[in-house]
């Protein structure tokens, strides 16, 4: 009987591990390439972070502009009638606010647009508290009456679910006079004895203003111990207006807007179609006339929410107007540069522009509106 023999398998000449060098070597190269990998992932972060600033300035313009281009458009519809053709005496109680914003200041719709030039404190006496307003800052009021007119033969405009609703009304109709009157008065009767054509406009007042914080403290002011965290305050674009009882209330409407700046022009009938001259501060108009203003130039910063240290530091200038302007240095000093008209801008603190201003992404507009109701008859 032949016995087969079974011979162990051994180890092929040459096979053999990794070197200790080949290990060290394979570990550098895959350190080097974790590197530029994790290098790739936080520099788009970082664009991100930076696109996503600039989306929210974007969106902050869009949005603030879209705001009071409106009601700038706004200024003096008064139902279809010439502003010369209202008349009336509402009842004062409870109307208006505080200081100079009392309730002459309200009914006072000749002055369908108004603004002011920014000052060290709010520009219109004891209206809005100084700590509540960005010093230099321009400020805008503008009047009208509502778009959505509604029947004098019924009481739907007294109802909660009108939009915008105050406790004034207009009523107006094409070709009669129209009457201002508060909401728990009798409708005027028109003066032709018949409601053909004739409707009742909640009566709009807006200013527009720059505050230091979107959520003052329990004080009501910015700048206080209990309004939050100090290092989150951003300035914010405010729309002071009228309430359902007639009293002024401020609301926010978009938060990071540093700077605001207004400019008006009068102009003439040319060849059938209004031109403006060139572009005013308020001071300017004073002695002009507010009653011949035809176009409205808007200007307006609007900053990032929050600081972003990886920023490429550089000095930056932004021109506002011809009496606005500011720069933030690369090393987050903020100056003001000699203009031709006074420098407004220079009477903001230095608190408006936050810690480290160099750190946060800046975008500027501005925006040119047409009082459309003074243009077009």
């Amino acid at each position: 009987m032949r016995v087969l023999s079974v011979r162990k398998s051994s180890i092929r000449n040459g096979q053999s591990g990794f070197s200790l060098i080949e290990l060290m070597i394979a570990v550098v190269l895959g350190l080097v390439v974790v590197g530029g990998i994790i290098a790739v992932l936080i520099a788009s972060r970082k664009s991100y972070e930076l696109q996503q600033g600039n989306n929210f300035n974007q969106q902050t313009l869009r949005f603030g502009m879209a705001q009071m281009d409106w009601s700038i458009r706004m200024a003096d519809f008064w139902g279809g009638i010439e502003k010369g053709s209202v008349f009336g005496s509402p009842a004062t109680s409870g109307l208006g606010g505080s200081g100079s914003c009392n309730a002459a200041w309200v009914l006072d719709f000749k002055a369908g647009i108004r603004g002011y030039d920014g000052a060290a404190s709010f520009p219109i006496t004891n209206c809005v508290d100084d700590a509540n307003y960005v010093a230099g800052s321009d400020v805008v009021v503008v009047r009208y009456a509502d778009t959505k007119g509604y029947s004098p033969l019924t009481a739907d405009y007294k109802a909660t679910t009108v939009p915008n609703r105050t406790s004034l009304f207009i009523a107006a109709g094409v070709g009669q006079q129209g009457y201002l009157f508060r909401q728990d008065e009798a409708v005027p009767q028109s003066p032709l004895g018949v409601n053909v054509g004739r409707y009742i406009y909640p009566y709009q007042l807006e200013m527009y203003y720059l505050s230091p914080c979107s959520v003052p403290g329990a004080d009501g002011k910015c700048g206080t111990a209990d309004d939050g965290d100090v290092a989150s305050r951003t300035p914010t674009l405010m729309r002071m207006r009228l309430d359902s009882s007639g009293a002024l209330t401020s609301e926010a409407l978009v938060d990071g807007v540093e700077q605001l700046q207004f400019e008006y022009a009068t102009g003439a009938n040319v060849g059938g179609a209004w031109r403006p001259d060139d572009y005013v501060q308020a001071a300017d108009l004073d002695a002009i006339g507010w009653t011949k203003v035809i176009a409205v130039r808007a200007s307006m910063v609007a900053r990032s929410q929050i600081r972003d240290v990886s920023l490429p530091q550089k000095t930056t200038r932004y021109d506002l107007s011809a009496h606005c302007a500011y720069t933030v240095s690369a090393a987050g000093v903020v100056s003001f540069p000699t203009l031709p008209d006074t420098n407004v801008c220079s009477d903001t603190p230095p608190s408006a522009f936050g810690d480290k201003p160099q750190q946060f992404t800046r975008a500027i507009s501005t925006n040119i509106v047409q009082i459309r109701n003074r243009v077009r008859g």
